[in-house]
């Protein structure tokens, strides 16, 4: 090797190896975050206390860890998410063009099967908290059965991005755990329509673009070999991917790492102010002498007045024996003041109220109630954008599974063409009093309707659904009071039911 080769290639050699490196520990570390994130969306308790202790030993001894009492705020993140996350606060309509056609019919029972709005919910919510997830269509054979799996993300999927765009995937593989607990790992090879299992000695499969996936496969059981189930006559893969942002433009980016630090530093926090709240020694009892009395359970001497204390010995005592009692001063409305802001500027940055404000805003007028929902309203638009194109890619491999796994249910594939998801607002405090009034104004110069109205308030109503729905109301009012009508304004009928 030449001299020139040493000083150029070598280094450049290096930096490649070292750049590897440095991603696949970037990898490990989303891994564990990715879990934290899952760990305290799902209030799982014990692993959120464990978590705690360790996050206390930076601070505490290991003996006064294990006897404080430890206080998590579960359900933190949680609430939090549902505050954020408004989209699917009301189900949003599917709109076929024949409600009634068969393959309308099938299609309600198969997103009844697979409980489609409770999913399309969790989508949303994981995708804000990860950034990036996948929703997996799966079959079962054994219950000719039909699931969506959204719980995919970095924490347990390993995805080999596509060469030429790296918000792409080419592979991925999943974490699975046998019956016998061991782990192995499924992989879907979008390039080459492969499916089969893998088994690594290392924490992630190793990935060549030339060999695929390098350690040992076999093939799914009921596989021949290690071809994919052929979806929509072209091995379409049955997963979709739900990100909400892009960041440089790396597959999974980042989450909500911020948010788990948050209620970890919480945690902390109330559980320190909690243990000294309780616990003996915020008060000292300072001696100038060997103490002895009666001894408690746990080798302590017990005080009081049925507990005094005497002198040991009065050898080389030459003062009288005297105490003091010192009190600790304890700041716990401080705390407790900083646990409450910390949520409240967190939440403030993403135009929501904290999951533990203590208290509520009463008697705001209509100008205040619209400027307080402004933003909500502002970020449902923006994420139904986010939300549209992926519920329907979802909703196409969903069918795409169906056909393939059940040939005598099948659905066209060209009902999804003219289905319309129509997403409804969120349902926000108001001023029903002034809203209603702004209404009726409304009507008075034609504007609106009662019967736009009420389809605004029901929004699977028709126009002869809503007019039949204010008719009844009126009956019912006039039987039971006389007074069943409503001004007429010039323009309309005499139910003002003109649109």
């Amino acid at each position: 090797m030449s001299i020139k080769d040493l000083l150029v290639t070598k280094p450049a050699y290096d930096h490649k190896i070292n750049y590897a490196k440095i991603q696949r520990a970037s990898l490990q570390n989303q891994r564990k975050m990715a879990q934290f994130r899952d760990f305290f969306r799902d209030q799982d308790n014990h692993v959120i206390t464990e978590i705690l202790k360790k996050d206390l030993t930076k601070y505490v001894d290991n003996g006064d860890i294990s006897r404080m009492k430890h206080i998590t705020v579960d359900f933190f993140v949680s609430a939090f998410l549902k505050k954020l996350c408004n989209v699917y606060d009301t189900p949003p309509l599917f709109k076929f063009t024949d409600p009634d056609s068969q393959d309308a019919v099938r299609m309600n029972e198969l997103m009844s099967e697979v409980r489609l709005n409770q999913v399309m919910a969790e989508n949303l919510e994981k995708m804000r908290l990860h950034n990036t997830i996948l929703t997996h269509v799966k079959y079962n054979e054994d219950l000719d059965k039909i699931y969506l799996d959204n719980n995919y993300n970095v924490g347990n999927t390993y995805v080999q991005e596509h060469e030429t765009d790296g918000l792409e995937w080419q592979a991925l593989a999943y974490e699975y755990i046998t019956e016998h607990q061991k782990i192995i790992w499924v992989a879907w090879d979008r390039e080459r329509g492969e499916h089969y299992y893998l088994e690594t000695k290392k924490e992630l499969p190793h990935f060549d673009q030339e060999a695929r996936f390098m350690d040992r496969k076999w093939p799914i059981p009921g596989n021949d070999g290690f071809a994919a189930p052929n979806y929509g006559g072209n091995y379409t893969m049955p997963w979709t991917v739900f990100r909400y942002e892009n960041h440089n433009n790396q597959f999974w980016g980042n989450g909500m790492d911020s948010l788990v630090e948050l209620v970890r530093s919480m945690n902390m926090l109330l559980t320190v102010v909690n243990d000294d709240t309780i616990q003996e020694t915020i008060r000292l009892l300072i001696l100038n002498f060997n103490p002895t009395g009666s001894v408690g359970d746990h080798g302590q001497l017990k005080t009081g007045l049925r507990h005094p204390l005497f002198v040991e010995s009065g050898i080389g005592q030459q003062d009288s024996p005297s105490g003091q009692i010192v009190s600790a001063d304890l700041y716990n409305a401080e705390v407790f003041d900083l646990v409450q802001n910390l949520g409240d500027v967190v939440a403030r940055l993403h135009n929501v109220d904290s999951p533990i404000k203590t208290e509520l805003e009463q008697n705001l007028s209509g100008i205040a109630l619209k400027l307080k929902t402004e933003p909500l309203i502002r970020q449902w638009g923006h994420d139904i954008n986010i939300m549209r194109y992926a519920d329907m890619d979802m909703l196409r491999k969903l069918v795409m599974v169906n056909n393939y796994h059940r040939p005598n249910n099948q659905i066209s594939e060209s009902l999804l063409d003219d289905l319309a998801i129509d997403y409804m607002e969120p349902k926000v405090v108001s001023d029903e009093q002034a809203d209603y009034e702004l209404e009726r104004m409304k009507w008075e110069d034609g504007t609106s309707s009662p019967v736009l109205f009420v389809r605004k308030m029901n929004p699977e109503f028709d126009d002869d659904q809503a007019k039949e729905y204010i008719q009844n109301n009126l009956a019912d009012l006039n039987e039971l009071t006389g007074l069943g009508s409503i001004p007429v304004f010039p323009g309309t009928d005499e139910n003002n039911l003109n649109l």
